[in-house]
């Protein structure tokens, strides 16, 4: 499994409660920034220690590199990687984003938030169980990366269709 359970982890259940808020008051259709703002004022109203756009170092096998990632959020002291997004839907380019970035900065956790749909949309990852998540394999002379996920009801379709045009 490559999710966290959220029921469990009281910290990631709190973000996932404002961010549901959030999508339940503005619902689908505004930029990316609009659902910062809305989901900034969730956390300081629910007490969630937070940092927006926040810069933090990239390690390459063990050495602090130069380079630093931005991400939308973290929460409870760097503890979850925080991703918005206002997309049709999530494909594997989002989930690795969120995954690399979890593994570069050694963070623990990430969320990765769609908001872009009228029923919200997120992924869960817990650092964990990513070696399980990802292989590589060849394929026509090139490596991808490829996710095994579980599907919800009502995302099977965008998943096919994505995997067929990933395929083409």
């Amino acid at each position: 499994n490559t999710s966290m359970n959220l029921k469990e982890d009281k910290k990631a259940y709190a973000i996932m409660g404002c961010a549901m808020r959030v999508h339940r008051i503005l619902g689908d259709g505004f930029l990316e920034s609009a659902y910062g703002d809305a989901l900034e004022v969730e956390f300081a109203r629910n007490g969630i220690p937070y940092v927006r756009e926040d810069d933090l170092r990239v390690f390459y096998d063990g050495v602090p590199l130069k380079t630093h990632y931005r991400a939308d959020f973290t929460c409870f002291d760097r503890q979850y990687i925080v991703e918005l997004k206002a997309i049709k839907n999530l494909t594997r380019v989002e989930w690795a984003q969120v995954v690399h970035s979890m593994r570069a900065t050694r963070t623990p956790y990430g969320l990765l938030l769609n908001f872009g749909r009228p029923q919200f949309q997120y992924d869960t990852f817990d650092k964990g169980s990513l070696p399980k998540i990802f292989r590589r394999q060849r394929r026509s002379g090139g490596n991808f990366l490829q996710m095994k996920t579980t599907q919800r009801k009502g995302d099977r379709k965008a998943a096919e269709e994505s995997r067929s045009k990933a395929e083409r």
